[in-house]
């Protein structure tokens, strides 16, 4: 029978504590103006209070209390001026644990659930506003309970991180869990004891190859299922006996539960068929003997209402111009970078947020290029050109947090790092520099083309990229690989937005230090000022093997190499084409569109562009002096207009 594991006090842990206390950590009043406290204060003190009181707590509590504020100062992960607030809360938190837990001697021996319930009710009863959401007003006195209990279970909790109810991902080597934002932990305290050894096992597995937002999301799953199924069948200890019946009883409540979840519904159900499917190919012991064919079905799973172009949002040009003209304002400054590099890769912000400065920069003979992991898509090493400027912006950047790093503020070589302060060697939190930016928006007042303020979000940035990518011609293929999309789906959702502005100021950034690819496929220098008219990137030579054709309905991209007969409108070859003068309008309308095609390919040195062009042009005109002298344009005469059959060997073919 599974039973619960409570870690407790050992006396080899509390001889550890013992030996952290001692000189002024030993004191039960801390004056924070101790010299002992000089490299933890900071330098702009603003609470009158200079003191931090424990003597009320009792015995055990105290030490615990006290070698939690020691070890989390020691790493920097706590402020002292928050463990000065922290010490406002100690005189009702002692006079709570008299009431209620007058013989406690260790936060391990609490049941958190339950504690924290009674410690709110007793905070409400105390005189501590709640708000109309029914939160505490003052959040101080829930989080010092809930962190000294966590760090004390966790000191005291000597298994291996799988054995543990609740997993740290930062702990599990090879974990995929992304570095700026603060969800790290997979609890597994709600699923039933039978089935927790099961989900354990599973999760071992997840956790080594999908990300933590997946894992948590199939943790979740498993929670509700198999809460579900221990209250249908409490003297159950595997799922060998599922049945269907099982499963509707199951999705019928499923259902009522998730409503209005949407897209949560959904995820939550794959999860679930992906468990089944995994346990049974696997081979576990507590696996259902039916197949999960058979257990869920296709039509269980309800349809996404897919995302339309207009549901994808990007940054107008009026106010991306807007934001580079303030962004100077951006405060706090180290943010700007990370807004210059969101512009110039359109890479998630995690994934920005996750750059080392070991690696991140890298110089070849065709440019600099930025180098780093795409967690979502897992395609690591991930590189993208970038410009001369962005890459001083990024050196700066890494000079700069290269000499202030050591292997405590910084062990993993973050570009954006926190090097003190409770997120000390993890990256800034990606909503923190969202809210920077709609700051900036109100401050600045920027809007947008209808004059209202602008929100800004950190993907808008990918989106936006995304457009200008493909609207400067780049393939769809590598449109995909640059944004490292797993699938083309989205990468055709940027295809089929039509958007003609987000160019200007874009433009001249990205027109310094090109090149361009020759017809004989080498790489050739361009000068900014051949360009008209387009902002080229770097990556320009993907398009050297397309025609950009232009024809009636649009233009042919065909690879050059590739002969295709019907390019070049294969009526104007056909000798039933029969073209009167009444056409001369639409001819010289097509003239016109081509010349502008030929003088815009030449000016951007587009060879093949001009050659194939030229060749169209050629026959247009020809046509177009036949039609102006009056005459109609018909390659097979006049035997092909007025005779059938047998009558055209009669009759010799006369011009038209």
């Amino acid at each position: 029978m599974s039973t619960v594991y409570r870690p407790a006090p050992t006396p080899a842990k509390l001889q550890e504590i013992e030996e952290t206390l001692t000189g002024c950590w030993k004191e039960d009043v801390w004056d924070i103006t101790d010299p002992i406290f000089d490299e933890f204060r900071s330098e702009r003190w603003t609470l009158p209070n200079k003191i931090v009181d424990f003597s009320r707590l009792q015995p055990g509590i105290k030490e615990e209390v006290k070698f939690f504020f020691v070890h989390r100062l020691r790493e920097h992960t706590l402020r002292l001026q928050t463990a000065v607030v922290y010490g406002f809360c100690f005189a009702r938190f002692a006079d709570f644990l008299e009431r209620a837990y007058p013989r406690i001697r260790s936060f391990t021996y609490l049941e958190i659930e339950r504690v924290m319930t009674r410690w709110r009710s007793y905070l409400v009863e105390q005189g501590v506003s709640v708000s109309k959401k029914g939160r505490l007003s003052s959040t101080q006195y829930e989080t010092l309970l809930q962190q000294v209990y966590q760090f004390m279970v966790n000191f005291y909790d000597e298994r291996e991180e799988f054995e543990k109810n609740v997993w740290d991902m930062r702990k599990i080597p090879g974990a995929k869990y992304t570095q700026n934002k603060a969800h790290y932990l997979l609890s597994f305290t709600d699923i039933p004891l039978p089935f927790r050894p099961l989900a354990k096992r599973y999760l071992k597995v997840r956790v080594g190859i999908r990300s933590y937002a997946q894992c948590a999301t199939d943790l979740m799953a498993l929670r509700l299922f198999l809460r579900f199924i221990h209250k249908q069948y409490p003297d159950w200890k595997d799922l060998k006996s599922l049945s269907r019946k099982d499963m509707e009883n199951y999705l019928l409540w499923y259902r009522s539960y998730t409503e209005g979840w949407q897209k949560r519904h959904y995820e939550y159900l794959v999860s679930l068929r992906n468990f089944l499917d995994y346990i049974q190919r696997a081979g576990y012991p507590e696996a259902p003997e039916k197949p999960y064919v058979s257990l869920l079905f296709k039509e269980d799973f309800p349809k996404l209402a897919k995302r339309s172009e207009e549901d994808i949002k990007f940054i107008p040009e009026g106010v991306l111009r807007q934001l580079e003209e303030n962004l100077d304002q951006l405060t706090p400054p180290e943010y700007i970078p990370v807004i210059v590099i969101l512009r110039a890769t359109g890479w998630r912000s995690s994934d920005i947020l996750n750059l080392r400065y070991d690696n991140c920069l890298d110089r070849t003979a065709q440019g600099w290029w930025l180098c780093g992991d795409i967690l979502k898509t897992q395609v690591l090493n991930h590189r993208v050109p970038i410009t001369d400027e962005v890459a001083t912006v990024v050196q700066a950047v890494v000079d700069e947090v290269e000499e202030k790093s050591t292997p405590e503020n910084n062990p993993k070589k973050l570009l954006f790092v926190r090097l003190d302060g409770k997120r000390r060697g993890r990256p800034p939190m990606g909503s923190s520099i969202r809210r920077a930016l709609n700051i900036l928006a109100q401050k600045c007042s920027i809007v947008d083309d209808q004059g209202r303020l602008f929100h800004f979000g950190n993907h808008a940035f990918r989106h936006t990229k995304g457009v200008e990518l493909i609207n400067n011609g780049m393939n769809l293929v590598h449109v995909q690989k640059w944004m490292a999309h797993a699938s083309p789906e989205m990468t055709l959702r940027y295809a089929r937005i039509l958007d003609t502005t987000m160019r200007k100021s874009w433009e001249e950034a990205t027109k310094n230090g090109l090149f361009r690819i020759d017809p004989t496929g080498k790489p050739v220098k361009i000068d900014p000022s051949d360009v008209e008219n387009e902002g080229l990137i770097e990556w320009e030579y993907i398009r050297y093997n397309l025609d950009a054709v232009r024809t009636p309905l649009g233009y042919c991209l065909k690879p050059h190499k590739v002969e295709c007969k019907h390019q070049l409108n294969p009526c104007l070859t056909c000798r039933n084409l029969c073209i009167t003068p009444d056409f001369i309008p639409q001819f010289e309308a097509e003239i016109r569109e081509v010349k502008a095609v030929i003088e815009r390919g030449k000016a951007q040195g587009r060879t093949i562009w001009v050659e194939k062009n030229e060749v169209i042009l050629g026959r247009y005109e020809a046509i177009l002096t036949v039609l102006k002298e009056g005459h109609t344009h018909h390659l097979a005469g006049k035997k092909g207009r007025e005779y059938v059959g047998e009558e055209r060997l009669n009759v010799r073919q006369t011009p038209a």
